[in-house]
């Protein structure tokens, strides 16, 4: 068995047929030229230099997605469809270029990682048995598909621009007014540049439990282009990412059912139709798995969600009959340890849908099969993530059921503000709600009535998967509501399972009744609009004003009126004389209809009304960090060797009332060593709090004779102090925050630091309110 031959179908035993082109282009090329055309232009509008985009494309090809091609290919024992091999070589790029790039860099030479891509295309150009890999199939993507595909990654675009370009400015004034957790991100970028320590650079001495893994690829990237590593995570990085994630969904669901139109649909279904809102005014309210907006706001989970889409594809693989290659293993192993240190909430859902595979196999047989062997290499892997990776420590998360309900829109409406009270009839009754309106878009799930169907491992897998995410976000909490990423990491496989349990119900080479299927669809989204636009109207006027009846009803009557529709579009398939099979179909699509409908038409209201100029592109927002800090930050780095340590009186985010210790803009931009900046997302930090002692922001410092120190050097400063302080710890450098206090724009006064320092130590820049200090 090879990592992507042909699968053997059990659920729809006729494939589809790709596209034969042995042409330089196909019809698909176009629907390529447009998505590329148009993430482009987003791009170039939201100030990425051309030639940035230019450099990244390059490096994206050249040294990623090309060589890795290759090497699927030759795993793989050939050619498959161009974009599909595309897009594994994308992850097999990515796979290799991790413990590449870790090596080259503790040696010193960071961009020898350029060496694998160069060794693999020399390997396979002079190679007699590796040239054939340079020649294509001639196989292309359907059509139909490849559009689907196009235009779902400009409406990944489209949502992005809004959501996240407009807030995350790349360039002066606006860069003040970003996601706060980006500094975080560029500071962990930064940290692998300049090496491979495992300590986080706002606080010296604390270990990095974290799942890192994407950041020396951002790191690589850096090197390799030059392109700074802010604007590689605002706005460059995970576009690869998605676009090869679309893909390989598209690849796993026609794997598993053979039909091209059941990868289309599961890309449709996982980022516009995982959830269903019968309220006009809010497209989310509840949690529900979306993934659209994270994909730049949380790097980490793009990276894993594609590895592990990735994982399931050659695992379906190993599961077909036929012999066991050893390559296939291999991969998945490789696989599935990089996706180990990419999130931390894949593995225990990966773990979850092989124990049930597992479980369902032993019932059936009483035989271990392939699933045993791939659940023990992800309980190794499992192992060493949570022992190594991230110490044994829980970051914040614990087990306490519901909570999440309270952070949700309809939580606010019924339960008024968060607060520790469980009042658990609404808690339970909300939470199902929500269970609800995401199972609305897994009505495919009808085909487990089929024998074929239900006993597929690989439906086991997903099923698992799903299910496991989807109760965690229920069960776990999280100060930052992290949980979410248990949702968001099991809904697209959701997606898979109903897009291929719809074509098991779709009997192979029988004509499906495209009129009645069309007329299914617009029930769906006629009932969907219906409701929002009369009891999903009205809006919660305040908190805690609305009852559970309230902000249940409208769900329950959606519910109600599409099955009312399916139970119609059954007598009038009995009428038709269609398949029984083909009748459960067709009544699964209005339900499908209105969870996608929920998703595009819940678009609508992100774009405010156009306005002239710069200003529309970047609104007025509170700054995150101090004027000047980018600048301050670079000259740094610029005028500092990678192992100088560095002090700073900047501990709290700019603007926050109170302490808010996300403030990580100097470790971001200088990519040094700072002895104390903000200290949140630290193992020590969620310690010092549970859920309700607004941990993520707010915890103390757990050294307050160290931090006492350092502030004493820029705000009482002495000849004394800050010759013993700089020695004592081996400070190289002080920055200093020297705003005026302004209660207007939440400057407090405690931050001005004294003028005095300058006696003590060398001005050498300065930038805003920012003075950077060279100690004598």
């Amino acid at each position: 068995m090879s990592v992507g031959t042909a699968p053997e179908q059990t659920s729809a035993p006729a494939t589809e047929q790709t596209q034969d082109t042995r042409g330089p282009l196909s019809p698909g090329w176009a629907a390529f030229l447009v998505a590329l055309a148009g993430t482009a232009a987003a791009l170039l509008y939201y100030d990425v230099p051309a030639g940035d985009l230019i450099k990244f494309a390059g490096y994206t090809l050249l040294a990623g997605t090309l060589p890795g091609m290759l090497i699927w290919r030759a795993l793989r024992g050939g050619a498959g469809v161009l974009a599909l091999d595309a897009a594994f070589g994308t992850v097999v790029g990515f796979v290799v270029e991790l413990p590449v790039y870790l090596l080259a860099r503790a040696c010193g030479v960071p961009l020898a990682v350029l060496a694998w891509p160069v060794l693999t295309l020399v390997l396979f150009s002079a190679l007699p048995g590796l040239r054939r890999h340079w020649r294509g199939s001639g196989r292309r993507l359907p059509v139909g598909v490849s559009w689907t595909v196009a235009i779902v990654m400009l409406y990944c675009v489209g949502r992005a621009m809004p959501q996240t370009f407009r807030s995350t400015g790349v360039i002066d004034p606006h860069r003040l007014g970003m996601i706060l957790d980006f500094p975080f991100q560029f500071a962990l970028v930064g940290l692998f540049k300049n090496g491979v320590a495992l300590d986080v650079p706002w606080v010296e001495g604390v270990g990095l439990s974290y799942h890192w893994y994407v950041y020396p690829h951002g790191a690589a990237a850096s090197w390799i282009t030059g392109i700074e590593p802010e604007m590689l995570i605002l706005r460059l990085l995970v576009v690869p990412m998605i676009a090869a994630f679309l893909l390989v969904l598209v690849a796993l669901a026609h794997r598993l059912s053979g039909r091209w139109w059941a990868g289309a649909l599961a890309v449709v279904l996982a980022f516009a139709g995982t959830a269903i809102s019968p309220f006009a005014w809010d497209d989310r309210p509840m949690y529900n798995g979306v993934i659209t907006e994270h994909f730049w706001q949380s790097p980490t989970q793009t990276y894993a969600v594609l590895l592990c889409a990735t994982a399931l594809y050659v695992l379906a693989g190993l599961f077909e009959p036929g012999p066991r290659r050893i390559a296939a293993w291999c991969t998945f192993a490789a696989l599935t340890g990089v996706m180990a240190g990419a999130k931390a909430t894949f593995m225990p859902i990966l773990v979850c849908g092989l124990l049930l595979a597992v479980g369902v196999r032993l019932l059936r047989t009483r035989k271990l099969g392939a699933e045993a062997i791939a659940l023990a290499i992800t309980l190794a892997w499992f192992g060493f993530a949570q022992l190594v990776l991230y110490s044994g420590g829980a970051q914040g998360s614990t087990v306490d059921p519901l909570q999440t309900v309270k952070w949700t829109a309809l939580g606010y409406a019924v339960l008024g503000m968060p607060d520790p009270a469980n009042r658990y009839l609404p808690l339970v009754t909300l939470a199902a709600t929500a269970v609800l309106a995401m199972a609305i878009s897994w009505a495919g799930l009808a085909a487990v009535a089929r024998r074929a169907f239900r006993w597929n491992p690989m439906v086991h897998v997903l099923l698992g998967i799903g299910l496991s995410g989807t109760v965690a976000t229920w069960v776990f909490s999280h100060p930052g509501l992290s949980q979410g990423y248990f949702a968001r990491s099991a809904s697209p496989f959701l997606a898979v399972l109903s897009a291929v349990g719809l074509a098991a119900l779709v009997p192979a080479g029988r004509k499906a009744p495209r009129r009645l299927i069309a007329g299914a669809a617009a029930l769906g989204v006629v009932a969907l609009v219906a409701v929002q636009f009369t009891a999903g109207r009205l809006r919660p006027p305040a908190p805690g004003t609305w009852s559970t009846l309230h902000a249940v009803a409208p769900y329950l009557l959606l519910t109600v009126i599409l099955i009312a529709v399916a139970g119609a579009l059954a007598v009038a398939g009995r009428r038709m004389r269609l398949d029984r099979r083909l009748t459960v179909a067709v009544m699964a699509v209005p339900f499908l209809a209105a969870s996608i409908a929920t998703g595009v038409i819940g678009s609508r209201g992100l774009w405010e009304p156009a306005t002239a100029g710069h200003a529309n592109r970047y609104p007025e927002l509170n700054a995150v960090m101090p004027a000047g800090a980018a600048e301050a930050g670079r000259w740094l780095r610029a005028h500092s060797a990678t192992g100088d340590l560095v002090a700073t009186n900047s501990h709290c985010r700019f603007g926050a009332n109170g302490c808010d210790s996300r403030d990580f803009w100097l470790a971001a931009y200088s990519e040094r060593q700072v002895l104390v900046e903000g200290w949140s997302y630290t193992e020590p930090a969620f310690a010092a709090g549970g859920l309700w002692d607004h941990t993520l922001a707010a915890s103390p410092f757990w050294d307050p004779a160290l931090l006492a120190a350092n502030d004493e050097v820029f705000y009482r400063p002495t000849a004394a102090n800050t010759a013993a302080f700089t020695r004592a710890h081996g400070v190289r450098w002080l920055v200093a925050v020297g705003t005026t206090p302004d209660p207007a724009r939440g400057v407090k006064a405690e931050l001005h630091a004294s003028p005095d320092l300058a006696q003590f130590a060398t001005p050498r820049f300065r930038a805003g309110d920012i003075t950077v200090y060279e100690v004598r």
